[in-house]
This record gives structure tokens, sequence and C-alpha cells, in this order.
């Protein structure tokens, strides 16, 4: 952490103070020390339906929130902490952790017998050489959604049905994304044995696992069947296509967002009772481990010794609490993390993207993270929109083998 000068004015006071000259005055620092700032990537306050539920409880304590919404707030917090600047606390999906904890502007927590609250896949993706990082709130994973009102009931139906059904099953990469999309494919290629690296009886290891066995099988399937796939480039497009009877693999987020009217559509808003939620069935003839994430709160090293410490400390234990995952669950339709407040969980909905990922893995949270996902997306786009050279299992082979190395370095 960059130690930053302090100015000559709060030197003099300083000295001064030290001398019996003058008696700082405590207002400003009592102040400080009752607010709490957290930034959010949220758009907007308009699009936040978190901090808000903070905020209001935060006040009954005494405590201000001050809540600042960034663009770019991983990287802004990576900039930030170090110049003393920055947050007290982050919020954003576990998979950042190791990003965060390598740029060392994290600080890890205790969180006491609040713990037992959380499984220990919870806990994982934000858990970093045995010390915690961040507190969960939410969590999500992908499963099959249909349209009960217009579509054919998918119970049952084998991949290639869903993908030779009418209007068909929504391509999970989008066109327009230029990495692709990694997190939605996991799903079709641990049905083929590969996962994004492997992983042994303590969870990920470091070694990728797309070069695995059923590399030749998987990246087939994609040249044979990605131009089979309706393709559906935006998350309105994705919601338009279910709307009009078709099927999309997608999470909690698209659940919500096929009951919204959605801008140029022929479709129509579905009710809850008009979506359905299944497991997404093996291309590959073997189980089924799609990605799941959590998202939580991370707490900003600059934390440690400053005067607002303590009500830092009140305001992440509410975080983690049922009272307030309860809250933000009816705000926003999500799965809490929080065990209590998810036995209070009433939409069936939801309980089956938990049912449909019972198998899921909670994504790695390696610091070089960012790089696999992008270079193993751009080989799965290549393969499916066919610009891959070679044949496809060589040429999926190559895109593993060129990341090892820098992996292996880190």
């Amino acid at each position: 952490m960059i130690l930053r000068k302090r100015s000559l004015a709060a030197a003099l006071v300083l000295a001064l103070a030290a001398s019996g000259a003058i008696v700082a005055p405590s207002f400003a620092a009592d102040t400080a020390s009752k607010t709490v700032t957290i930034w959010s990537g949220a758009s907007s306050a308009k699009d936040d339906e978190q901090t808000p539920i903070i905020a209001a409880w935060a006040k009954t304590q005494g405590i201000t929130v001050n809540v600042v919404y960034k663009k770019d707030v991983r990287n802004e917090f990576i900039k930030a902490v170090p110049e003393g600047k920055g947050p007290d606390l982050m919020v954003g999906a576990h998979d950042w952790t190791g990003q965060l904890v390598g740029a060392g502007v994290l600080a890890p927590i205790v969180i006491g017998s609040l713990g037992n609250q959380f499984s220990k896949d919870m806990k994982s993706g934000f858990t970093i050489n045995g010390k915690l990082y961040g507190m969960p709130i939410y969590s999500e994973n992908i499963a099959l959604i249909w349209n009960k009102r217009d579509g054919k009931d998918p119970a049952g139906m084998s991949m290639a049905q869903l993908i030779a059904s009418k209007p068909g099953l929504a391509m999970p990469i989008q066109k327009a994304n230029t990495n692709g999309d990694p997190y939605h494919m996991s799903a079709i290629a641990s049905s083929f044995g590969l996962t994004l690296f492997t992983r042994n009886s303590t969870g990920w290891t470091k070694t990728l696992g797309y070069s695995a066995a059923g590399a030749d099988a998987y990246a087939a399937w994609l040249v044979e069947n990605g131009p089979k796939l309706v393709a559906t480039d935006g998350w309105d497009k994705s919601a338009c296509h279910i709307q009009n009877g078709g099927y999309a693999i997608s999470g909690p987020w698209m659940y919500n967002h096929v009951q919204d009217t959605i801008s140029g559509c022929a479709g129509k808003p579905l009710t809850k009772a008009e979506v359905g939620i299944l497991n997404i069935p093996s291309a590959g003839g073997k189980t089924v481990h799609q990605m799941s994430g959590v998202y939580g709160y991370w707490q900003s090293v600059k934390v440690a010794g400053a005067k607002n410490s303590v009500n830092v400390g009140k305001v992440l234990r509410y975080i983690g609490g049922a009272d307030f995952q309860v809250a933000f669950q009816k705000k926003a339709n999500n799965i809490p993390a929080n065990a209590d407040a998810r036995a209070q969980l009433s939409d069936k909905n939801l309980t089956a993207f938990g049912a449909a990922g019972v198998n899921a893995y909670p994504m790695p949270a390696w610091v070089f993270l960012d790089a696999v996902w992008a270079k193993i997306g751009q080989a799965e786009q290549a393969l499916v929109y066919g610009t891959s050279t070679g044949t496809p299992g060589d040429f999926l082979r190559k895109a593993v083998a060129s990341l090892q190395s820098t992996i292996d370095a880190a």
C-alpha cells in the first residue's frame, strides 16, 4: 500500500495538538467514523436494489451509508485503494476475489458463528489460501428455462431434441461478444467430461481442463450443433425467444427478465407460474456441472485501523444476516446465500434453479481467471461460427496450451 504524505496544514495541527497549544476539533472525525462508503457496479440508483435496504437499516444504527456507482467498479477499486482512496466495501461476483487479493486491495474478514449460515461452496469462491475475504449475499446458477404457456414441455427431451424443436434452443454464446461465454457453455462442455480447470478432492487445481479426454467430441459438437442453435444476441432477444415459446440456458436474471415487457418483441410477458425451470440435458452423456456464482461484499485493506472500522464491521454483518437477505430477495427475486434466509424462500422456480444446479461447481477465483475465460471463450466462439483452423479438437487444445505456461508462472 502506498503511504501518502500528510499536508503541511495537517502536520501543523498535529504538532500544536501534541504540544497542548490547541485541541483539534473532533466533529469531522466523528462524522467520518459513522460513514461507510460502498462502491457498486449497478448502472444507477434506479437499478440498485441492495444498498437502499442497507442504508435504511444503517440509519437506525446512527450510521450513514454513502453509495457510489462505478461503471468499471473492479478496476477502479484496484486503482484507488493503493492510493488511500476508494470505498470501505465493494460488491461483486466471487470470481473477482483472486484478482483483488493478488492486487493487495482486500482485507480478510472474520464472521464467527455467522459463517455457519453459508455452505462450504458458498464460501469457497471468496476464500484464498484458507482466508475468507467476502461476505456471501446470494447465489445463482444456470438451468433450462422454458415457456409453459406457449412451449412444449422439455421434460425428458434430449439436447438433440431441444435443438431440433421449434422455435428451438437459444445459443448461449452471444455473437457480438468476441470473448464468447464459457460460463454458459460450461454446462455443455462438462457433459463431455471437461471443466475449465481440473479438480481434485480439495476443489480446483491450476491445470486447465479443456484439453482433457472429451475435447475432440466437445469441439466437434460445437462445430456441428452451434449453427443449429438460435442466435439471440443480447439478453432482450434471449428473453423474447423464451416469450415466443423457445428454450434457453440461463440464470435467475433471465427468469426475472421474461416477466418484463420487451421492446420490439411479439411475445408477451410471462407470469411466474408460466415460466418453467428444469435441469439442462447432457449433450455428451456425462453429468452436467455448470458453473455457479456467488455475489458478496469485500472489505478494503484501508479499513484496518480506520476510525470507522467498527461501523464497517456492523454493516458487513448485517449484509450477511437473514434480515437483509430476505428483504433483498423480495426486491431482486434471487436465491439468498444465508441458510436462514433461504429457508424462507417461497418461489418454486428459484427453488428449481437450486435443484438444477445441485451438481454445479462454484466458479474458480484465480488471479488469472479473466485471461482464461477470454481465451477459452474465443476458441469456443471460433468453433461455433466457423473461424477456427485445423481439426476442431486440435484447435481447442492449442488454445488451452497457450494459456498453461502463463498460469504456471503466476
